[in-house]
């Protein structure tokens, strides 16, 4: 397969640029730009599968810059949907399981209740809907893969640093303390990029279509026990995050029957593994 990655050279997409071997596969990432439909012309004719990774996901970038998220995660979407039903290209859309926000009901289950709670949840919710009308209109084949949130080392120790638990892991290599907003009870299904590469690379392998799926963590981990793991004692309370969610449970069962896909790498030991390749 001729495949394109958008952010192929971002914390996931390096990872999954050298998982996807036995196939042709090109970068569309910095300083190209996925606003800028004549860029995204040229790298997506010819190939045969788009995975569009590319995306503005730091929570307190995304809400202190909305129109610059709209943009990119919503009329981004709409230039690379475009343009892969105009040429017949197969669209992998990232999406998040935070879509789900405070769950509505529980499990999460793909196609039904979604509430999400915070700017990039949402830009993601209307991205969804973008490639859905693309497909809906024009024919454009897809998949929607929600992710559960990514830990895990890539082939870079500085790539998104500003992700929780990079911060957590580097305190407690530093013996700093650590904020936790809220009172630290929030749960996420946290998912290793190791198993998360390995369901991405069964997509294209199992030639799946016009799927809506689940690819998170089979643990519900809270941010108290990330703390407990690292062995951090120091803590400091702040306040919640205003547009924070408190729990999340996702049904794995698509993911399982058709992909014959769930997490191998227990949350705990990916923790511990994550921080000895900080460290080394």
């Amino acid at each position: 397969m001729k495949i394109l990655i958008t952010g192929g050279l971002g914390y996931l997409g390096s990872k999954l640029v050298l998982a996807l071997k036995g196939h042709e596969v090109e970068v569309f990432d910095k300083p190209n730009d996925i606003r800028k439909i004549a860029q995204l012309k040229k790298a997506i004719k010819g190939k045969d599968i788009v995975y569009h990774l590319a995306a503005l996901a730091e929570l307190s970038y995304t809400d202190a810059h909305p129109q610059e998220t709209y943009e990119v995660n919503i009329l981004g979407v709409n230039n690379v949907a475009k343009i892969c039903a105009e040429q017949k290209v197969l669209l992998n859309f990232v999406s998040t399981c935070c879509i789900y926000g405070n769950p509505l009901e529980t499990p999460s289950i793909e196609g039904r209740l979604i509430n999400p709670s915070d700017t990039y949840a949402m830009s993601k919710a209307a991205g969804e809907y973008v490639v859905k009308m693309w497909g809906l209109a024009k024919g454009l084949k897809y998949n929607i893969l929600r992710f559960g949130t990514v830990y895990g080392g890539s082939i870079n120790k500085n790539m998104r640093s500003d992700m929780a638990i990079q911060k957590f892991v580097k305190a407690a290599i530093e013996n700093l303390p650590i904020t936790i907003t809220g009172d630290g009870n929030q749960a996420r299904n946290f998912i290793h990029i190791d198993d998360l590469v390995r369901a991405l690379v069964l997509v294209t392998d199992k030639g799946i279509v016009g799927e809506t799926i689940n690819l998170g963590g089979n643990e519900r981990t809270t941010i108290n026990e990330i703390a407990r793991i690292l062995g951090i004692t120091e803590i400091v309370h702040s306040a919640p995050r205003k547009d924070d969610f408190i729990d999340q449970s996702v049904s794995l069962e698509k993911a399982k029957n058709l992909l014959g896909w769930e997490p191998l790498i227990k949350f705990e030991d990916g923790l511990k593994a994550m921080l000895l390749w900080l460290q080394s």
